[in-house]
């Protein structure tokens, strides 16, 4: 034996060997793969039959909980299913009744349209009736036409002018004596019935007559305080003057009892309240410390002492308009409104004056039938202008009117204000109503009064005016000043000189002076005439 039968052999042994290795390998493989389809196959039927148990379980458990939740709810739920039946039998009673409604409705309506054709053929006879009586009215009036010209030899279109101008003529006299018995019954009843309108509205007033008299003048409260404060004196008053814009005025050598004056002087009411603030503010703080202020904190408080009357000023605006129920009134109208708070006219306090104009027009409005809230509107806003009229030239019914013009006020009620002192003419009820008003808010009792120096102001004034006239000879100023009685030389002064002094007189007074109201200028003429005669016959001494 060779090696190459030797290594032949050898090769055999090892395919042998491998073919039987391999085929142990696929028995064992092949065995294992049942085994463990047979193992999953009783996973599998072992699932399903806990599967079925757990399914049969949560059955039970849901029948179990529907029991117990029908348990619940099931005497509920029989009230409901009552309640639902005696509704629907509510509604089928209820529709039964309604039909029987409308069945009966429906007969009426029937008998109506039953009833209407009968009266509708009857009417139609009673037209064709009318047609025919319009037809023969119109032969008889043709007739009597003919027969008429014949008669009267006369045109017809003359006939119909003459008849139509003797209707015109006769329509014109009733017309003129309507008019003159109305006119005559307007004269007679016209002024009683104003008073008494007036007196209403005056009685339904409910504020207090008394006003307010003046903002007090700034002073010293003690010698030592006018002691400490003039110290300080121009360091103080170039403060307050930068802040406030008013001028300051104290004495140095005063008279025993004016040491405690200070003078403020300024145009602007709203500075001059400042002003005084500021001054009370320092007076009560020199008290308190009874040492020196410095500049800086004076120019702290008189800075805190502006923001707050600013603000006064808005919450015045506001609450003034709050008290007349006005809206969508401008802020700059509202601030405006608030300075009046600090501005008086012969001591009326014009902030609660045009307030009370305001009321009495809406009262005056209403007795009449006209718009209420617009003339308490315009009330309210005549005297706007009182507080620019500093500021600006001209009379402060025409600069409030000008300044209510760009801010949303509507062109009445602008030109109720620009009116109200017959700066422009009264055209409209509005117009006539504030004027109204304004007159019995400054001439009720108690409402405005003069001081002494004012009143003789204003004496001096109307004498001055009257003498400056060749042939005056005497001026009496009556009734608180309301009238001017002027006496003139009747040799010098005819009757036509008289109308024509009383006339420049007049107009001097409104050129050169100030005063509410109005003053009347009355010219006396007087001719004295007088004869005396001679003694006759002898008497005995």
């Amino acid at each position: 034996m060779n090696w190459m039968q030797l290594v032949s052999y050898l090769l055999i042994g090892i395919l042998t060997g491998a073919v039987v290795v391999a085929a142990l390998f696929w028995l064992i493989r092949r065995q294992i793969i049942l085994d463990a389809q047979e193992e999953a196959k009783e996973i599998l039927h072992e699932a399903k039959e806990q599967f079925k148990e757990e399914e049969q379980e949560r059955k039970e458990r849901i029948q179990e909980i529907e029991l117990e939740a029908w348990a619940v709810v099931e005497e509920n739920h029989l009230l409901i299913e009552q309640k639902c039946e005696d509704i629907e039998a509510l509604i089928q009673q209820r529709k039964i009744g309604f039909e029987e409604k409308i069945k009966n409705a429906r007969s009426l309506l029937l008998q109506k349209e039953n009833s209407l054709r009968d009266y509708s053929l009857k009417l139609a006879d009673r037209q064709n009736v009318i047609k025919l009586l319009v037809e023969r009215r119109q032969e008889t009036e043709d007739t009597y036409k003919k027969n008429l010209v014949v008669k009267t030899n006369l045109i017809e279109t003359e006939v119909v002018t003459q008849i139509t101008q003797q209707m015109i003529d006769q329509a014109n006299t009733d017309y003129s004596q309507i008019a003159e018995s109305l006119e005559a019954e307007t004269k007679e009843f016209a002024e009683q019935k104003a008073k008494k309108l007036l007196s209403l509205c005056i009685d339904r007033f409910h504020r207090e007559m008394s006003v307010e008299r003046g903002i007090l003048a700034s002073h010293f409260p003690t010698p030592e305080i006018r002691k400490i404060f003039c110290d300080q004196q121009k360091a103080y008053v170039d403060v307050i003057q930068g802040v406030s814009g008013c001028d300051i005025y104290i004495d140095e050598n005063p008279e025993p009892e004016r040491w405690h004056h200070i003078q403020i002087v300024g145009y602007d009411p709203v500075r001059r309240e400042l002003t005084r603030r500021i001054f009370d503010r320092l007076f009560r703080d020199l008290e308190r410390s009874r040492k020196v202020i410095t500049p800086a904190e004076l120019q702290r408080t008189c800075d805190n002492l502006k923001v707050e009357l600013l603000n006064q000023i808005k919450r015045d605006g506001d609450a003034i308009c709050k008290e007349l129920q006005m809206q969508n009134v401008h802020p700059e109208i509202r601030q405006v409104m608030g300075s009046l708070r600090y501005r008086y006219s012969y001591t009326q306090n014009q902030y609660f004056h045009c307030g009370e104009v305001g009321w009495f027009a809406g009262l005056l409005a209403h007795e009449l039938g006209i718009d209420a809230k617009k003339a308490r509107r315009s009330g309210m806003l005549h005297d706007l202008g009182k507080a620019l009229d500093h500021e600006l030239d001209g009379s402060h019914a025409v600069i409030g009117a000008d300044f209510i013009t760009p801010r949303n006020e509507s062109e009445d009620i602008i030109h109720a204000v620009r009116a109200h002192h017959y700066d422009v003419q009264p055209e409209h009820d509005m117009d006539f109503l504030v004027i109204a008003a304004d007159a019995i808010s400054g001439g009720r009792p108690g409402a405005r009064r003069s001081t002494m120096e004012t009143y003789n102001q204003k004496v001096s004034g109307l004498q001055e005016i009257s003498k400056r006239h060749n042939g005056v000879t005497d001026v009496f100023v009556l009734n608180g000043g309301r009238e001017c009685r002027v006496l003139v030389n009747s040799k010098v002064v005819d009757d036509m000189g008289a109308l024509k002094i009383s006339q420049l007189i007049a107009k001097t007074i409104e050129d050169e002076m100030q005063y509410p109201g109005q003053i009347k200028v009355v010219v006396v003429r007087e001719t004295v005439v007088s004869e005396s005669t001679m003694a006759k016959g002898k008497f005995d001494r």
